[in-house]
């Protein structure tokens, strides 16, 4: 059985001049995200957001049933997770952010915690996973946490590279074998200011401290990670002595094929002499 992981979309509500689609909001993913996913065996698919304000609303499939289809779900990047969504006032009118997607990819994540389903947050994804779990962010590193290294430059975008430290005896720590510095992408201007409940941190930056990771306690996989791992894959003189995202995805998606067997498992012993075993 080929696992199929979910990505949330991106949303652009006001498309630029000269895509042919003005008026029209586009759903999207930015394509190493699912290079990442399908290097590995896996199929990738993003799951496309309904306009709460829609009337064709009131008709579509419910969060569970969209859960069930999938093995996993990847909170992809993209743009600010607006302060109200965790209770802040916003400081600059810069960092509003997108609380429409917000309040979509809160319900996804919502929907594949309940189903013990595996969840990986990238950079955006990981500060939604700290929001959902109570937690609250720093709105903009350089001008509320002065001094800090610099975590977001436009003009190199994935090309602006710091170090991450593993947390001794956390599951990062383990899955990579050490805690010495490790070399990553950074494109974020906020951080994880006041960690959500039950998440544990698994890396900082060295330098300045600011939380890269974070991971749920307990049974299930929630793992957050602030940088792009998905954009470590590209051979070249710019990805010489990056983390080696393999292992990662590789960690994410036995999660799900275990989680995946363990339930087709249990079908099969309910439906033992009646059906093929149904997918949930």
């Amino acid at each position: 059985m080929t696992l199929r992981i979910g990505i949330s979309a991106r949303l652009l509500h006001t498309p630029p001049d000269g895509l042919g689609l003005p008026l029209k909001r586009l759903q999207f993913l930015e394509s190493t995200m699912a290079h990442w996913i399908m290097a590995h065996r896996a199929i990738a698919l993003m799951v496309p957001f309904v306009d709460e304000e829609s009337p064709l609303s009131a008709n579509r499939a419910p969060m569970t049933e969209i859960v069930d289809l999938l093995d996993g779900l990847v909170l992809q990047g993209g743009i600010d997770v607006c302060p109200e969504t965790y209770g802040d006032t916003l400081r600059d009118p810069a960092w509003a952010g997108d609380a429409i997607r917000d309040r979509y990819e809160l319900a996804l994540l919502r929907g594949f915690i309940d189903a013990g389903k595996p969840v990986l947050g990238v950079c955006r994804g990981a500060q939604l996973i700290n929001v959902y779990f109570g937690g609250t962010l720093v709105q903009d590193i350089p001008s509320l946490r002065p001094g800090s290294v610099e975590h977001q430059d436009t003009s190199r975008y994935d090309r602006l590279m710091h170090d991450v430290q593993f947390v001794e005896g956390s599951s990062l720590h383990r899955l990579y074998g050490n805690s010495e510095p490790h070399r990553v992408t950074s494109i974020h201007h906020q951080c994880l200011d006041r960690l959500g409940e039950g998440l544990v941190v698994e890396a900082h930056s060295p330098r300045d401290g600011i939380i890269e990771a974070v991971r749920l306690q307990g049974p299930g996989y929630v793992l957050g990670v602030q940088w792009h791992p998905e954009f470590h894959l590209s051979p070249g003189e710019e990805t010489q002595g990056l983390l080696d995202s393999g292992p990662m995805m590789m960690d994410f998606l036995h999660a799900a094929r275990a989680r995946a067997d363990r339930h087709q498992s249990g079908a099969a012993v309910v439906h033992a002499g009646m059906a093929i075993p149904t997918r949930t």
